[in-house]
């Protein structure tokens, strides 16, 4: 059995064990839970692990000794785990939140401010312009507090909150459209012709531990029913 039909094997297994939360808290969903967060968890310590490989340790075999200092402070943050020892990792934590506080702000300003700016003045050429343009100056305007609501401002606000509503439903759309398209993808590879034979088996297995779970009232899922 080579490792892609492997992983497809698991994948139908940890699915069905998943959507068995639907029904309750049970014992499938919970193996499921722990099987993924242990795989989730060693996974992101294989990466991690690779990272620090790549990112410092090469390189100061390379000769880079300036990157001892990262280890070092990596090594600081471990601290943290004997509670006298906390104050430790309070600097290498302080110059990571400072670092990363001022590259957010130098790219919150280009991408959520300057690029937004940039991305409206458009040619007023074509319909899609035009109401590209209408939309971001009402919607933009709906949120000025400091104006009496009268007059033609009520219905600039009246027009932006209508395209800010718009633009909520997309995006609500967007999103259940996405979450049926990770189902049916699933189901897809759950019902190949190479991993149907697991998946209806594990459907079976699922369903007797279930029945028989409730029918003896192992499974507390009746309380509060």
């Amino acid at each position: 059995m080579d490792m892609a039909l492997l992983g497809l094997i698991a994948g139908s297994f940890t699915s069905i064990g998943a959507y068995t939360v639907l029904i309750g808290d049970n014992p499938v969903s919970k193996v499921t839970e722990h099987l993924y967060t242990g795989i989730l968890s060693g996974y992101i310590l294989a990466m991690n692990w690779d990272f620090i490989m790549r990112s410092a340790i090469t390189k100061i075999q390379g000769g880079q000794y300036v990157y001892i200092i990262s280890i070092l402070m990596s090594l600081m943050l471990v601290t943290r785990l004997k509670p006298e020892w906390l104050w430790v990792s309070r600097y290498p934590v302080a110059l990571t939140v400072g670092v990363g506080m001022g590259l957010a702000i130098r790219t919150s300003v280009l991408s959520d401010f300057l690029a937004q700016i940039q991305a409206t003045l458009l040619p007023i050429n074509n319909l899609n312009n035009i109401v590209m343009i209408i939309g971001t100056i009402t919607a933009t305007s709906y949120f000025l507090f400091t104006t009496r609501y009268g007059g033609p401002y009520k219905y600039i606000n009246q027009t932006g909150r209508l395209f800010l509503l718009v633009a909520f439903g997309v995006t609500y759309g967007q999103t259940a459209s996405f979450r049926f398209e990770l189902v049916i993808g699933r189901l897809v590879d759950m019902l190949r012709s190479e991993v149907a034979m697991y998946t209806y088996g594990f459907l079976v297995i699922v369903a007797i531990i279930l029945f028989y779970g409730y029918s003896t009232k192992r499974i507390p899922w009746y309380k509060g029913r």
